[in-house]
């Protein structure tokens, strides 16, 4: 199982304009990272981004559902040591709600189709690197279905699965492949959701530390911690945790 140092890397981060995503940069930033590449579908919203360090942080258009803009990476991006598959989106959805498929379809593109692109197209300036790695945003709802995000919550279980298996395939490479399970987080995509929540910096921080020391699974908040100790218990006492919060 390898480590990786953040100083003096180079790093994409998908979905980097708030957020998680944003706060992957400003810690990326503070570890001493060489050159950051933050992407986002509209460069207008990256500009407070970028002003942190424009001489580091580099903006990228990059709507992950747009396979133009996944075609292009490899010929802007030609080094790269660090892949953040953060860019996801969610909507209050139950799976039996009228328009559950039409919704899986919309996330699914976003939250895994997209992700496993973008990993295709720089698994070769990935393989390059001496020491690499990438983090894959899931969800504590991608290890139990959370019913009131019921189509989110199957793409992040997707993800899930599909962190094992790239996992798995790159076990004798030199990339390290790491799943990160949040809570609730304080941002604009859990606005709906009063319950407390942990700030963006605390993922980015936590996943970093678990890359320094070679872990691959992150939960990086308190309630992800709770509810993932509650699912080792016996699965079906977090499903049911959580259908009773829907209740």
């Amino acid at each position: 199982m390898g480590t990786l140092n953040v100083k003096d890397k180079i790093a994409l981060v998908t979905g980097a304009n708030r957020g998680i995503g944003e706060a992957f940069v400003k810690v990326l930033l503070e570890q001493g990272a060489r050159k950051i590449y933050a992407a986002a579908r509209d460069l207008d919203n990256l500009k407070p981004v970028i002003a942190l360090a424009p001489d580091i942080i580099e903006p990228v258009l990059l709507d992950v559902t747009d396979t133009g803009h996944i075609q292009a990476l490899p010929e802007k991006i030609s080094a790269l040591d660090i892949l953040v598959n953060n860019a996801g989106i969610a909507n209050a959805c139950n799976s039996t709600s009228d328009n559950a498929v039409e919704i899986s379809r919309l996330e699914m593109e976003t939250n895994l189709f997209g992700p496993m692109q973008i990993t295709l197209a720089l698994l070769p300036q990935l393989k390059r690197s001496s020491e690499a790695a990438i983090i894959n945003l899931s969800s504590i709802a991608g290890i139990s279905n959370f019913p009131a995000l019921g189509p989110y919550s199957a793409t992040k279980a997707a993800m899930h699965s599909y962190t094992q298996g790239l996992r798995a395939e790159l076990a004798d490479t030199n990339i390290q492949v790491v799943g990160v399970y949040p809570g609730p987080i304080d941002t604009r995509m859990a606005e709906g959701f009063e319950m407390e929540k942990a700030k963006p910096e605390q993922v980015a921080i936590r996943t970093f530390i678990a890359l320094g020391e070679g872990t691959n699974d992150v939960l990086p908040d308190d309630f992800a911690e709770q509810m993932y100790n509650v699912f080792l218990e016996h699965p079906h006492n977090l499903e049911n945790a959580f259908s009773q919060m829907l209740h």
